[in-house]
C-alpha cells in the first residue's frame, strides 16, 4: 500500500510540474508574440491602489500608445479627465509635452525602444511595455506559474495565467488574462505585499503593518502588428508653446599649473 501511496504522490508532483511548465511556456510564446510585433495602437487604463494599515490611497491613470519599432512611439496620459502629459518620439526626435503649462523638452531620440530605453516612455507605459517583452526565464527563474481558470474581459474570452513569487519579507502575485482567440493581453492584475524585516526589529517597528500595492491594468487594442503612417508620430508645437532646455553641465576650469619662481 506505501508503495502505491509513493507512486500517486509521485505522479502527482509530475503532473504538478508538468502544468507549471504549460502554464510558464503558454505565457512566455505570449510575450514572445509582443517581442516579435513590430507595431501596436491601443489605450489602457492603470488603477493604483495602496493599502498599510488604516492608510488607503487609489489613483486611476487613463492613456493611449502608439507604438512602432525601433523607436517610434505617442503617448498621451490623463487622471480625473486632466492631462497629465504627452510624449512623441517619430524616430529623430523624442519631445516631452505639458499642455498644461504648454512647455515641451525637445532631446536626441534613442536607437531604439528596449531595456533602459524603455523608461524614457515614463512609469505607466513605460513599466507596460517591459512587462510585455519580458523574457520569463531572465526575469522570472524563482517564480510559479499556475493557469487560473477563464474569464470574460470586456466582451472577451481569455485564459487566466498566475505568476506567483515570494523573496525575502517580499510576495507578489501577478494574473495575466490572455484572449482565447488571439493570444493578446487583455488584463494584468498584480498584488504585492511587503512585510517588515523581522531582523533587527525595534519594539516602536514590530506593530507596523504589511504594505500592500495592487496594479490592474485594462487593455484595448486598436490595431496590432500593422503598418502605422510616420506622420503619426510627428509633434508639431503649438504656436503659444515653449521649448525649455535643460541646463547644460558646467565644464570644470583647468588648473593652472603653478609657475617656479623665475631668477
Amino acid at each position: 500500500m506505501r508503495v502505491v501511496w509513493a507512486v500517486v504522490a509521485g505522479l502527482a508532483v509530475t503532473l504538478t510540474g508538468t502544468a507549471q511548465q504549460n502554464a510558464k511556456a503558454f505565457l512566455d510564446k505570449v510575450l514572445q508574440k509582443y517581442r516579435n510585433a513590430n507595431s501596436w495602437e491601443l489605450s489602457a487604463d492603470f488603477t493604483l491602489e495602496t493599502t498599510m494599515g488604516a492608510n488607503q490611497s487609489r489613483q486611476v491613470i487613463e492613456g493611449t500608445m502608439l507604438f512602432q519599432r525601433p523607436n517610434m512611439a505617442v503617448i498621451k496620459m490623463r487622471s480625473a479627465g486632466m492631462p497629465l502629459g504627452e510624449f512623441y518620439c517619430d524616430g529623430k526626435h523624442a519631445y516631452q509635452y505639458n499642455p498644461t503649462t504648454k512647455q515641451y523638452l525637445k532631446q536626441p531620440a534613442p536607437a531604439d525602444l528596449k531595456e533602459a530605453n524603455i523608461l524614457i516612455l515614463g512609469p505607466w507605459f513605460g513599466q507596460l511595455l517591459m512587462a510585455l517583452e519580458q523574457d520569463l526565464d531572465k526575469t522570472a527563474q524563482n517564480a510559479k506559474f499556475e493557469f487560473r481558470g477563464t474569464q470574460t474581459i470586456a466582451g472577451k474570452p481569455t485564459r487566466v495565467v498566475e505568476v506567483s513569487e515570494t523573496k525575502g519579507n517580499r510576495s507578489s502575485k501577478t494574473r495575466v488574462y490572455v484572449g482565447v482567440r488571439d493570444s493578446l493581453v487583455y488584463r494584468i492584475e498584480q498584488t504585492e505585499v511587503v512585510r517588515p524585516a523581522q531582523q533587527g526589529v525595534s519594539d516602536s517597528q514590530a506593530n507596523i503593518p504589511p504594505r500592500t500595492t495592487k496594479i490592474v491594468v485594462n487593455l484595448r487594442y486598436v490595431s496590432f502588428n500593422k503598418r502605422i503612417p510616420v506622420a503619426r508620430f510627428r509633434f508639431t508645437p503649438p504656436k503659444d508653446a515653449k521649448e525649455i532646455k535643460l541646463p547644460q553641465p558646467t565644464r570644470p576650469t583647468p588648473a593652472v599649473p603653478p609657475q617656479g619662481n623665475r631668477q
